[in-house]
């Protein structure tokens, strides 16, 4: 766990420095210093990271590289790039790592209102250690999070280009195309909430039960939840959603870009619960939570400069902290940290 606390630790006090010393937003340092963290791992830091560096392991030539159905074609012409430059694993997690990190630092670096706390929610609400299990659909979640913009300045044309392109590395960007018009429906979003969760109550199994049936890579979509670190972490944003809509309320917060973003969180949450009450592996259907979670790094930063008072924002920080520890070593496969054989000196 030490290393994750290392790069988390060095990131933030880059951010702070260079902000007190240019007075700017930090960009490329903690972009490069996030990239390398992921890329130098070895592939047996994240469950699924065995299964998408096999070809660089085994040094597939990549005239025998067979176009795989099933698999996003998007994914797969990136493996088929890189096996031909160079077949060590290596530049296939950094350069998936570079693109996931510099999609959501430029959306932050744009909208944050304190960018520091920003990049440190990034990387302890676990929006930055997705993508070391599931891949593809971090990527896929990275690259749909420039479509934030879109949704922000209803733009619909451009939203609908960047969550297609963003399916050519996991078709579950394409879920995200009906939460444009859910989250600009000129009705109250506590009635937005309520409707999603009578849908989703409608419509959760049916699903689940087609997502398994249309492809034999999310049959495991339909297993239960054995170990309930799904249930644990679905409750964590629950409470974080009301505690959002409290101060929300107290604080008589009208800005329109915030209450944007919060109803974004606050439906993709609820229309998660009913999929979580059916007992779903949190691999699965839970994971489109991430979907909506990362707007937490915006949404927080600017909760917590309404309230303004230091030790409520130190007590969150630890708390954070506290959550991204657990969640890192007993909510999935990222502890022990270990280098690639590349790059180990002893």
């Amino acid at each position: 766990m030490l290393p994750y606390l290392l790069v988390l630790g060095f990131v933030t006090f880059w951010i702070v420095l260079e902000r007190k010393a240019l007075n700017r937003k930090s960009f490329f340092i903690p972009l490069i210093a996030l990239s390398l963290f992921a890329g130098v791992r070895s592939y047996r830091v994240g469950t699924d990271s065995g299964n998408y560096t096999s070809d660089f392991r085994d040094n597939l030539d990549v005239q025998y590289f067979e176009f795989r159905e099933g698999v996003e074609i998007g994914y797969q012409l990136l493996e088929y790039i890189l096996l031909s430059l160079n077949a060590n694993y290596f530049w296939l997690f950094f350069i998936t790592a570079t693109i996931v990190v510099y999609c959501y630092l430029k959306i932050i670096k744009k909208y944050s209102v304190n960018y520091w706390f920003s990049i440190f929610l990034f990387v302890t609400l676990g929006v930055y250690t997705f993508f070391l299990n599931g891949l593809r659909q971090g990527l896929a979640m990275a690259i749909f999070a420039l479509a934030l913009p879109y949704l922000l300045e209803k733009r619909l044309l451009a939203y609908l280009i960047v969550c297609f392109f963003a399916s050519l590395f996991h078709t579950t960007a394409l879920f995200m195309i009906p939460f444009y018009f859910l989250v600009n429906l000129r009705i109250k979003p506590f009635y937005k909430i309520v409707a999603t969760f009578i849908g989703s109550l409608l419509v959760s199994r049916l699903l689940i039960q087609y997502l398994a049936a249309s492809n034999a890579r999310y049959e495991g979509y339909a297993g239960e939840d054995q170990e309930g670190g799904g249930y644990i972490t679905l409750g964590f944003y629950v409470i974080i959603m009301l505690f959002t809509y409290v101060v929300i309320r107290i604080y008589e917060v009208k800005d329109k870009q915030l209450m944007q973003l919060f109803t974004l969180y606050a439906v993709g949450v609820t229309f998660i619960i009913p999929v979580a009450m059916l007992g779903a592996n949190p691999s699965g259907p839970q994971r489109l939570l991430n979907y909506f979670t990362w707007t937490l790094v915006l949404i927080l930063p600017f909760i917590f400069k309404k309230i303004n008072n230091a030790y409520v924002t130190s007590v969150a920080v630890v708390l954070f902290t506290i959550y991204f520890i657990l969640a890192t070593t007993k909510f999935s496969n990222l502890t022990p940290y270990t280098l690639n054989p590349l790059f180990e000196i002893l």
